[in-house]
């Protein structure tokens, strides 16, 4: 008999499908036919005896495409196999009467009899279970099944049939206990809470953890296409072991890497049409015009021509919004053999907003290569570069300079320009510029480069004990320019702008596994050192002799300034952790970190303790009576300790800082005063955090439940305090405050159809969520928010005790009357019940509400038909609030907006609105515009064909249409339910207040995706 060779490629192995299945994402493979077939036939060599018989087959999947790089084996016999080629064929010499094994990855494997057959044709069908079944949580990976924390996890199947521009936006509803909100300006700020607020004046951003790396960036320039999976730690005992900088949760991504098998080419073009809706009405210009005249006692000569028609006058929203298109393409290339795997991808997205002159374009390329160099020793190398520039001067921001804000509040009855091209101002209402010439007049370009990576080494020091040894780092250079242009306030002011951000991290690894009998111990031992460096430089340029040069030439300026700084912090830190788990059925595991950081004083290190335990009582002998309809019943509870110490590196030292003075004369003179006070005893703000857990699975785990309890507390809250008695109002930071998180998580998935040519599945996400302050101090009682318009509405959210983080506070509307002259005006609620039209702001202010939605939802369908695919995602909010000060403005003669320009203003004279010019008090921070923000949107629906490859004979082809937020049921009257326009001041306390959020845009995008 010839003697059998040892095969270059072994089989899958449970530790290889471990490795292949993290995040719970499977690629599947192509390559030419040829090199397949060569493939098959030098990792193969199969002994033939007369007993043998030769067997060919293909192997296919449920939608009956051919399946590559599947592993057909004889049975009791590893070293006889083969793989499926191009088209899914194989052919296997195998002994008489026997059985192969059919198997592939994120498959439910075969066994098929050959006794008799010489022709196969296989269908396997995708694992669900085996798709999800290993976990990444932190520092190592676990089976889903032993998991004793909470954990939500999305790969990346789950949002594959909606274009997603930006990774944020495909968390948005699709995972329990997380909540997204987004500026929706392209390219602009985005917003993640996992499970409430939890910080009074710090950040409630959560940690980012990408391939192992903490990522100072977030998830800002990641090419979607390289997601492989998403996990959201959110209980004590899955982020405690990311200790000071797990309170608000940690957002672990696994990007794609090459696999075992042939090469894999994909490519994915996509073009999106978006239009912005839901637009408050103004009135017409004739109407305007008419109202000028009637109560403003403007000219009528000097307005004739609006009156007659014959001056159409300035649609505002019209010279402010345009369709929006955006492009994308992703290349993405797989490639692996057993010792050595490689992926590369590359990016460009060109997204014009439906705002006039805002635009985001981003670059992106991506290597991995992993290599086993011996069998001792294993090599991973990783590198992301990527670029984003986004360009438009207005910032949208919770401010009385944001152009929706000002162009629904500017007079029509104007013209756009000066005979000079200069912009002209509202001579009627308005004292804010020209809102066409705050977005195209200035401008404002923001470029950043991110170059993240990371080289591990992983030592297999012996059976069960291995040393991995991480070495990272994520670099962001960030620059920003801007020009304020003569055409728009009549003179010209420049800035140039950069900050170098760098941040190293050796993370080292030493982790045992063992298993004996029905014991299954892992233990692992963490040493980790992180820094970060920052490092700014600015210069400004005031009275420039032209614009030709735009914000580049500084010497052109009359009066120059410069600044730059510079900022380092360090952290070292201890991590010890056990799990354990006894026969499938109890779990326990035991967390312990210590971190030491640069930022605090004398109190520099902080210990994080947790604990979790699960029993999966499914697995005991009980249950068996009912395993048939409840296949998997599991209770999870944990407890710990996690940190927060997101202050400024020296904040805790006494500082002094400079100022410029130049007591009336030609020359600065620079200065010092008082900065910080020194606050050596400050120390890590803590949250303390229990979770009680219940998983159900029903009908072999066709329909699946995860209910979660959960119970946050943040004590010695990082608070900052005014010293009292001192000139300057000098701030300084204390551990004071404490604030409450509750709630509930539900996640259910349903396979209601699972049939050969039709499946359908759907899962709905649910979150209840109650936040409270539970503690201040004596000395600061409560903390007010900043007000969005100075001179035109107060401060109007409030952080105090019994309340939630983001309640708004103010006037209770009491209705009109009539005043003497009988003219109709405003009312509001005393203190004592009784009503009257001038309230006391130091008495007659109540609690109106919060901003943050009680329940959040997200429901996806998937509908497989043969080749068709139809995906509907939706989600919802319920129990927020938002104060609708574009609403306010459009309604109000005050302030910065000195009349009316709603639609129905004069209609609603008596019933909601006063008299016009009526001697009146209207209040912007009063419940009468504070409204509902309840919505149900539907924010994906797609359908697409895919043309298979024996069709085409070259690819996969897949095209699709999808249409992203379709429709918006909602009681809201402002732009946008959801929508944000992010304050400048804060941090979550005012949250909710619209001063015109950016709009979320209708929009239709095709798409064309071939696999080769």
């Amino acid at each position: 008999m010839e003697k059998v060779k040892k095969p270059l490629l072994p089989l899958m192995t449970k530790q290889l499908a471990v490795s292949l299945l993290i995040g719970g994402g499977i690629m599947l493979c192509a390559t030419s036919a040829s090199a397949a077939d060569e493939l098959a036939r030098s990792v193969y060599n199969v002994a033939q005896t007369p007993q043998n018989q030769q067997v060919t087959g293909r192997v296919l999947d449920a939608a009956g495409e051919p399946l590559i790089g599947v592993s057909v084996v004889e049975k009791g016999n590893k070293s006889n196999g083969t793989v499926t080629d191009i088209d899914g064929n194989f052919s296997l010499r195998v002994s008489k009467s026997q059985t192969v094994v059919v198997s592939y990855v994120g498959y439910k494997a075969q066994e098929v009899s050959v006794a008799g057959k010489k022709n196969l044709q296989i269908t396997l069908h995708e694992d669900a279970e085996m798709l999800s079944d290993v976990v990444v949580i932190g520092y190592g990976t676990v089976k889903k099944a032993d998991l004793a924390g909470s954990v939500a996890i999305m790969d990346s199947k789950s949002f594959k049939d909606q274009p997603v521009a930006r990774v944020e936006d495909a968390l948005n509803g699709r995972m329990s206990g997380v909540q997204v909100m987004s500026s929706g300006v392209p390219g602009g700020a985005m917003k993640i809470r996992v499970r409430g607020t939890s910080s009074v004046n710090k950040s409630n951003d959560p940690l980012y953890v990408v391939d192992g790396i903490v990522r100072e960036t977030g998830l800002e320039g990641i090419n979607p296409e390289d997601i492989q999976s998403i996990q959201v730690l959110k209980d004590a005992s899955s982020t405690a072991i990311y200790g000071a900088r797990g309170a608000n949760g940690v957002v672990m991504v696994q990007t794609k890497t090459g696999k075992v098998g042939a090469t894999q080419v994909t490519f994915d073009a996509s073009l999106g049409v978006s239009n912005a809706y839901h637009i408050p009405e103004v009135m017409s210009t004739k109407d305007y015009a008419n109202a000028l005249v009637q109560y403003k006692g403007a000219d009528a000569s000097a307005l004739a021509g609006y009156i007659d028609g014959s001056n159409k006058g300035i649609d505002w929203m019209d010279q402010l919004l345009h369709t929006g298109v955006t492009q994308n393409y992703k290349v993405a290339i797989s490639k692996g053999t057993e010792g050595t795997q490689t992926y590369f991808s590359a990016n460009y997205m060109d997204q014009t907003g439906v705002i006039r002159d805002t635009k985001s374009k981003r670059y992106a390329v991506k290597f991995n290569i992993h290599n086993k160099l011996y069998k001792w020793l294993e090599l991973t190398a990783d590198a992301n570069l990527s670029r984003t520039e986004n360009s438009g001067s207005a910032g949208f921001a919770q401010n009385q300079s944001n152009p929706i804000w000002v162009g629904l509040n500017y007079s029509p009855t104007m013209e756009m320009t000066d005979a000079n091209g200069n912009y002209n101002k509202d001579p009627y209402n308005n004292i804010q510029a020209n809102p066409y010439g705050l977005i195209h007049a200035n401008k404002s370009d923001r470029n950043r480069t991110m170059v993240t990576g990371h080289v591990d080494l992983k030592f297999n020091i012996c059976d069960g004990l291995t040393f991995t040894t991480t070495n990272g780092i994520d670099f962001n250079d960030y620059k920003w320019y801007s020009l304020s242009s003569t055409k728009l306030f009549g003179k010209t002011e420049m800035s140039n702008n950069n900050a170098q951000v760098m941040a190293l991290q050796t993370t080292n690894n030493l982790t045992y596994q063992h298993s004996w009998g029905d014991h299954n111990l892992t233990a692992t031992g963490v040493w980790e050192a992180s820094n970060r460096e920052i490092r700014r430089m600015s210069i400004e340029g005031k009275g420039l002799g032209q614009e030709a040069l735009g914000y580049w030439n500084i010497k052109n300026a009359v009066s120059r300034d410069a600044d730059n700084g510079y900022s380092k912090w360090l952290m070292l830190s201890g991590v010890a952790r056990v799990m354990y788990n006894y026969a499938d059925k109890y779990m326990l595991t035991g967390t312990f970190r210590a971190d030491g950081s640069s930022r605090f004083t004398n109190k520099k290190w902080g210990y994080f303790p947790s604990i979790a335990a699960a029993w999966t009582v499914s697995n005991e002998k009980f249950w068996e009576p009912v395993r048939n309809v409840v296949d998997n019943f599991k209770v999870r509870a944990s407890y710990g300790v996690i940190g927060n110490q997101d202050i400024d590196p020296y904040s805790t030292l006494a500082s002094l800082k400079t100022l410029s003075f130049n007591y009336g004369t030609d020359t600065n003179y620079t200065g010092y005063w008082a900065g910080n006070i020194a606050t050596p005893d400050l120390t890590w703000e803590k949250v303390k955090q229990f979770d009680l857990g219940f998983d159900f699975g029903f009908f072999n785990s066709r329909l699946s439940l995860g209910v979660d309890l959960f119970w946050k507390k943040t004590t010695d809250a990082l608070l900052k305090q005014s010293s009292t008695g001192y000139i300057g109002a000098l701030e300084y930071w204390t551990n004071a405050g404490e604030v409450s998180n509750k709630g509930v998580d539900v996640s259910l998935t349903a396979q209601i159809l699972q049939k050969k040519d039709l499946q359908w599945t759907s899962t709905l996400n649910l979150s209840y969520l109650k936040n409270e302050v539970t503690k201040l101090t004596a000395q600061t009682k409560r903390l007010y928010g900043n007000s969005p318009s100075p001179g035109t509405v107060d401060a109007s959210t409030i952080i105090t005790e019994g309340e939630a983080i983001g309640t708004f506070y103010g006037f209770k509307w009491a209705g009109l009357e009539q005043n003497e002259k009988g003219q109709w005006v405003d009312t509001y609620y005393k203190a004592d019940g009784t009503k009257t039209r001038t309230p006391n702001a130091d008495t007659d202010r109540f609690v109106l509400g919060h901003s943050n939605p009680d329940v959040t939802l997200g429901w996806n369908n998937t509908i497989s038909f043969k080749n068709w695919e139809f995906n509907a995602f939706f989600n919802a909010a319920f129990g927020a609030k938002r104060l609708n000060l574009v609403r306010y403005a459009m309604n109000s003669e005050v302030g910065a907006s000195m009349f009316v320009t709603d639609k129905d203003y004069f209609s609603e004279v008596g019933k909601t609105m006063p008299t016009i010019g009526a001697e009146n008090k209207t209040y912007g921070n009063s419940d009468k515009w504070l409204e509902n923000a309840n919505y149900f949107r539907c924010e994906n629906i797609s359908v697409a064909y895919t043309f298979p490859r024996k069709q085409t004979k070259f690819a996969d082809v897949r095209l699709s249409i999808s249409a992203q937020n379709l429709f918006t049921i909602t009681g809201y009257k402002g732009i946008d339910p959801a929508g944000n326009s992010f304050s400048e001041h804060n941090v979550d306390n005012n949250n909710g207040l619209d001063m015109g959020a950016y709009p979320n845009p209708r929009t239709f995008t095709f798409g064309v995706r071939l696999n080769f």
